[in-house]
């Protein structure tokens, strides 16, 4: 089996090659000191914005390196428990989304490390299951490449049962949920992060346990939102083991992808070819 995106496939589901797959080989590697790392969202500027599940402070990482804190507000100290996070930078709104509370947090913040970020807004997401298995990851969707027109919340339920769906950016009005096709089930045990493509609109969701990345087109089917599979990336270190811990996925301007591994707290480049 060829290898795919620059790493040696890890399991064995065949994805067909589909015209706007994207390529990538591996880049450089940052570190974001974020301890117990959880999620990752991109900036402006080529920057970054790293939260961790026992910390009420995120970290700004710049494209050199450089790391500031940004305090999060209404956070009980230590017990974060944040699992997602995405940043809409034409409203400057920072969305956090605590997977044990089963609530997502709206901060008023305009992405410069200088300024605060101020709570505005809290609205429960009541995904079922075990708290445990809740909402691992958000992505925003801007109105312009949204499956339904209009600004999106993407959430990322981990398992039992792993689900998608989109709600409004204020958090009113029911979730509607992505029917995914079995493709996509087939190459993601788990969903441990998402993040959006700025080149195709393009949904890419993680697999902790897969150890995979997954491509995933978003398509309006009358009422309904269907993912399909349009490639996977199985992820896999330098010396050709599964790359371990996969929390967090973000893309720079330039469509190069951000993989987030949690023990480490690094971010691995996905040059994009």
């Amino acid at each position: 089996m060829p290898k795919v995106g620059g790493w040696t496939p890890v399991n064995r589901v065949r994805t067909p090659v589909t015209p706007g797959a994207a390529r990538f080989e591996p880049g450089v590697t940052l570190k974001t000191g974020m301890k117990e790392a959880s999620d990752v969202t991109a900036l402006p500027n080529g920057r970054f914005l790293v939260v961790g599940d026992k910390r009420d402070w995120a970290v700004i990482v710049g494209s050199n390196g450089e790391r500031h804190e940004l305090d999060l507000p209404g956070l009980k100290k230590g017990k974060s428990q944040l699992e997602g996070v995405a940043f809409d930078a034409a409203k400057g709104h920072l969305f956090v989304s605590r997977e044990e509370a089963r609530e997502v947090l709206r901060y008023s913040w305009d992405g410069d490390e200088n300024s605060k970020a101020k709570l505005d807004k809290k609205f429960e997401v009541d995904a079922g299951g075990p708290i445990n298995k809740g909402i691992e990851g958000l992505a925003y969707i801007s109105g312009d490449v949204s499956p339904t027109g209009t600004p999106q919340m993407l959430l990322a339920k981990e398992g039992k049962p792993r689900e998608l769906s989109l709600v409004a950016d204020s958090g009113k009005g029911k979730p509607l949920p992505i029917k995914l096709e079995k493709e996509v089930l087939a190459v993601c045990r788990d969903f441990s992060a998402a993040t959006i493509d700025p080149k195709t609109g393009d949904l890419f969701i993680s697999s902790d346990e897969s150890a995979t990345v997954a491509q995933v087109k978003l398509l309006r089917d009358g009422g309904k939102v269907v993912g399909r599979l349009v490639q996977s990336i199985p992820m896999r270190n330098e010396k050709g083991k599964p790359l371990e811990r996969i929390e967090g996925l973000a893309f720079d301007p330039k469509g190069n992808l951000f993989v987030l591994t949690e023990n480490d707290g690094e971010l691995h480049q996905l040059s994009r070819q």
